[in-house]
């Protein structure tokens, strides 16, 4: 029903601004709305987009319903012996699926959900793992259909002024690649996981959930309602031989085939044209759909050719996983009908004259669009669509008061606000989806959440206002945000748990039932006295630390090939 109220939201944006447009004719907005609508569906860029999600909901679908998910779950479940384990584990694992949000929650979610539940963890943890994880990793990157989106809304941000980025000497991608260091908030708040995570120290609700779990053995809390699983949606999946190729094999065809892809589609291949020039000049939404569509055909044909299914079955797996996607085309689709009423509307020309004639200072925008982005995509429950609402807002501001340089600083925060707003949102979609597939009650999962969530928007905009006040390098200003998050998870995290009188660290259950047994409890809440005690390497753990370094350095690399160095 989450999501219902998503598509109607964005719908009435469209609707509204084909009112204005229609000079008040409610019928005459409708069928305005409708040709708006039809209008950038037909767009080659988006075309090819919506094409591309298709594919990577049929190609997820493959991993889960052929068994390939099963075949992981068995094979680390022996290493997997705490709760910490089982945190990482699904931590490491949506690092891993890195190219969709969606297709990751459901993945990641069943693969690891009976393990969670197995060693102790709360759903409302387990739900925040998928929920910080997901969607920022896949935001940048960098081979995801979040990055066809986000170029789209750049390209869409330039013709608000009837200008291209070509004009100034850029690229979309281009922008896109070196906004991606200022995208701060979802870089802290995924930081955050692996470090809760790794250190076991809550705090807020989620201190409190954590305890009950591991206490009291209640993964759920008392009278809590957990969203239905809709795992039915690709079926059950096959017993039939898992093999890990097949959850394997499909990533390893998206990211070869899409990252060949991008370089060959930019020229890569052409004399005297760099390897950098290539994935600069790149055609994005093609390269990601050939990506995508490779990723879909693996999945197939292994799931044919280890006979973990039938011809017939496969053609099924492959219709429902686009049935996966539905509700995500549509929400892109509503999104870019609003970036278009916006510029039909003449939104951008209107706020660049109003800030600019109040004499808002450059190093201010910043903040201003991380509000304003917060703001909009939590009363909205859409990143999509907050993204399509302020993008073609933030280009023509930013051109205007700072120039191209700019234009990234306010992209990154532009994009990260618009994270937070999903990850506070009861309404998101994307938050919705992590509270089914933990099996959480949604409004736990929320609220436990938003305290995170919040230390890392707080973070981000102490570091927007050290960029206010004139310090511009993002190299002195990013490792400060990850010094400050690490202070700050530490601070709050000593201060709730002395306040509950609950453990800093927290410890296993045999640990609290251990000492429960031998009367070592110093607090009224039995064992509440003792404090967490883990190796400081376990093979889960370096396993993560593996995962997300590799995951760094490619990202890292992509930033540097596509104009971001």
């Amino acid at each position: 029903m989450y999501t219902r109220r998503t598509l109607v939201s964005l719908f009435a944006g469209v609707w509204i601004g084909a009112l204005l447009v229609a000079d008040w004719n409610p019928i005459a907005a409708t069928a305005l709305a409708n040709d708006w609508l039809v209008e950038v569906v037909l767009s080659p860029f988006n075309a090819k987009f919506l094409l591309l999600i298709l594919f990577m909901g049929a190609g997820a679908a493959f991993i889960y319903r052929s068994g390939g998910v099963l075949a992981l779950e068995r094979w680390v479940a022996d290493h997997v012996n705490t709760a910490r384990d089982s945190q990482l584990l699904t931590w490491a694992l949506g690092v891993f699926l890195f190219f969709d949000s969606y297709t990751s929650t459901i993945v990641t979610g069943n693969a690891t959900r009976d393990l969670a539940r197995r060693n102790e963890t709360s759903t409302e943890m387990h739900s925040y793992v998928l929920d910080s994880t997901t969607s920022p990793v896949t935001t940048f990157g960098p081979i995801s259909n979040w990055i066809g989106f986000q170029v789209s809304m750049i390209v869409v941000g330039f013709e608000a002024i009837d200008a291209t980025a070509g004009d100034y000497g850029v690229t979309p991608f281009e922008l896109f690649i070196r906004s991606i260091p200022w995208n701060v908030y979802c870089f802290m708040a995924f930081f955050m996981v692996g470090l809760i995570a790794f250190t076991q120290r809550f705090y807020g609700p989620m201190l409190n959930a954590e305890w009950r779990s591991r206490a009291e053995g209640k993964p759920l809390r008392d009278d809590a309602t957990p969203l239905s699983d809709v795992s039915s949606d690709v079926g059950e999946p096959s017993e039939a031989n898992p093999r890990l190729a097949n959850f394997f094999l499909p990533l390893v065809a998206l990211i070869v085939v899409g990252i060949v892809s991008l370089w060959w589609l930019g020229g890569g291949a052409d004399p005297g044209v760099s390897l950098a020039e290539s994935f600069e000049e790149t055609d994005v939404a093609l390269g990601l759909l050939y990506g995508a569509f490779a990723f879909m055909v693996t999945g197939f044909a292994g799931a044919v050719g280890f006979r973990t299914m039938d011809v017939e079955e496969a053609s099924e797996t492959m219709v429902d996983g686009f049935e996966t996607m539905v509700i995500a085309a549509a929400i892109i689709v509503l999104a870019w009908g609003i970036g278009h009423a916006a510029e039909q509307v003449g939104t951008a020309d209107y706020v660049v004259d109003l800030l600019v004639s109040g004499g808002v200072p450059a190093g201010v925008l910043p903040i201003l669009i991380f509000l304003a982005a917060m703001l909009v995509s939590f009363t909205t429950g859409t990143s999509w669509g907050t993204m399509s609402i302020l993008t073609p807002l933030a280009i023509p501001l930013g051109l205007e008061l700072g120039g191209i340089e700019l234009l990234p600083v306010l992209l990154g925060v532009l994009f990260g606000g618009a994270i937070w707003g999903d990850h506070c949102s009861p309404i998101s979609d994307t938050t919705v989806m992590s509270s089914i597939f933990a099996g959480a009650d949604h409004i736990d999962h929320v609220n436990t959440q938003v305290p995170f969530a919040l230390t890392a928007a707080g973070v981000t905009l102490g570091v927007l206002g050290l960029y206010a006040a004139g310090v511009r390098q993002i190299t002195l200003l990013f490792p400060l945000a990850v010094a400050l998050t690490v202070v700050a998870v530490f601070a709050l995290n000593r201060i709730d748990a002395r306040r509950k009188g609950l453990p800093e660290v927290m410890p296993t259950a045999a640990e609290i039932d251990a000492a429960d047994a031998v009367g070592d409890g110093t607090e009224t809440k039995g064992g509440a006295g003792v404090e967490g005690s883990y190796a400081l390497v376990s093979p889960v753990a370096a396993g993560a630390l593996v995962v997300v370094v590799a995951y760094l350095i490619f990202l890292a690399g992509f930033f540097a090939l596509g104009g971001g160095a």
